[in-house]
């Protein structure tokens, strides 16, 4: 008998008590103090779970929170390329377009006053050769000229509309003073080859021919030594800009009027574009050009010039060069 009190099943009820062990599952609670008196304690390992939520690094974490990812919307907001964009958008470009304009470019495109100048007049004829007097020629050609360029719009001015002299100083500076947008000065050739011909265009620089420097001096109505002087002045008086443009013109006209006479079956020789230091020219704030319509010397345009078909022609082809040059402006500044 005294055995089988030895046989309580209390031990093995003590192991059933581990059973509640299993209730506070997390065993881990060992690392809490051992007492088994505070196994019902386990609620504590609720705050490990709290630092568990110190992965709130990872704000996504905690479950209950997993709504609030919507928090990134302002890293989005921050990445907004938005702003970027704008900046980007920020260059405006055209206006730098715009700068390489020169400024005789832009005094081109308002060409609207032309002055037109007959050469010579009044006590001074001019050449006078087979039955043509350069002063009535030149006052002729520049009526024909004018009417057709205010036909077209331009306004029309005249350094002289008589026989009446004026000097070579005062013809610029009355196309400075009316702020004429272009001068172009008239004449008949002469030279004592009477084989030469041909219709020639003037620029103002330095004479870069020896028949250049001669038609000078005889328009100048100075010796051709005298030209050499002229040329060391021209350093100082030329400007590059109203150079490039003056050129422009010469060749636009000399082109048109040839190409006219052709159309109508008509010919003259082609003397070509060529530059020289005429007085007639300096001063001019414009673009300037003379033309030299042919050579009274020579018999045979002699009598082309005596012809009101050549005549006419050839003041149109003067106004279709102003209009090529004009057009030939605008295309450079677009």
């Amino acid at each position: 008998i005294p055995k089988k009190p030895a046989e309580p099943s209390v031990p093995p009820q003590a192991p059933a008590a581990s059973a509640s062990k299993k209730t506070p599952a997390p065993s881990a609670s060992k690392k809490a103090p051992a007492p088994s008196g505070q196994k019902t304690v386990p609620a504590a390992p609720g705050p490990k779970k709290a630092p568990a939520a110190s992965a709130s690094k990872k704000t996504p974490a905690p479950s209950g929170q997993k709504t609030v990812p919507a928090a990134p919307g302002p890293k989005k907001a921050a990445t907004a390329s938005g702003p970027k964009k704008a900046p980007a958008s920020s260059p405006p470009k055209p206006a730098k377009a715009a700068d390489p304009a020169s400024v005789m470019e832009r005094l081109g495109l308002g060409v609207h006053t032309i002055m037109l100048d007959p050469g010579h007049g009044g006590k001074d004829p001019g050449c006078l050769a087979n039955k043509l007097v350069e002063k009535d020629f030149t006052l002729d050609m520049a009526k024909r000229i004018g009417a057709l360029l205010e036909k077209k719009g331009f306004a029309v001015l005249y350094t002289r509309s008589g026989d009446t002299f004026i000097s070579l100083a005062d013809r610029p500076d009355l196309a400075n003073k009316e702020r004429a947008d272009l001068f172009i000065s008239l004449h008949l050739n002469a030279n004592p080859d009477a084989s030469v011909r041909g219709l020639e265009t003037y620029y103002l620089s330095e004479a870069r021919t020896g028949d250049a420097a001669k038609v000078a001096a005889r328009e100048n109505g100075v010796s051709l030594q005298n030209i050499s002087d002229l040329q060391v002045i021209l350093t100082d008086l030329m400007l590059s800009a109203k150079l490039k443009e003056s050129r422009s013109l010469a060749r636009c006209v000399q082109q048109a009027v040839l190409g006219g006479l052709r159309e109508a079956g008509l010919s003259i020789g082609n003397g070509g574009v060529r530059s020289a230091p005429f007085y007639v020219l300096m001063g001019t704030r414009m673009p300037a050009v003379l033309v030299e319509f042919g050579y009274a010397t020579n018999a045979r345009e002699a009598a082309n010039l005596l012809s009101e078909k050549f005549l006419q022609r050839q003041a149109e082809g003067v106004v279709n060069g102003i209009l090529a040059y004009k057009e030939q402006l605008a295309k450079s500044m677009r």
